[in-house]
């Protein structure tokens, strides 16, 4: 397998900028196969400057999830933005109304 793309977007921040809610994709390719796979998490991370930027438990996000597709190799970097752009704005829409979440 052969890596493709990695992308991740700061989404927002919530609790005042304290956690920064982020979308990431990481996208291989089976030439064998010409399949691609994309591996899709949603995370919350502690920002501060003493914060480690580990990752916080935030219920309301989507769970991660994966998606495969049979195409040919020079598709594989389209297709897995695409995927990531449509991950992204599912995850910018679980945020609840109350946590304002700013950009």
């Amino acid at each position: 397998m052969e890596s493709v793309i990695s992308i991740s977007e700061v989404i927002g921040t919530i609790e005042d900028g304290k956690i920064e809610v982020c979308a990431t994709a990481e996208a291989a390719y089976d030439r064998a196969k010409e399949r691609v796979f994309v591996s899709l998490e949603a995370f919350g991370r502690h920002l501060s400057a003493s914060g480690d930027g580990s990752h916080v438990p935030i219920p309301w996000l989507p769970a991660g999830e994966h998606v495969t597709n049979d195409l040919p190799r020079e598709d594989a970097t389209p297709f897995a933005r695409d995927v990531f752009r449509s991950w992204a704005r599912k995850v910018r829409a679980s945020v609840p109304r109350e946590f304002h979440l700013a950009v």
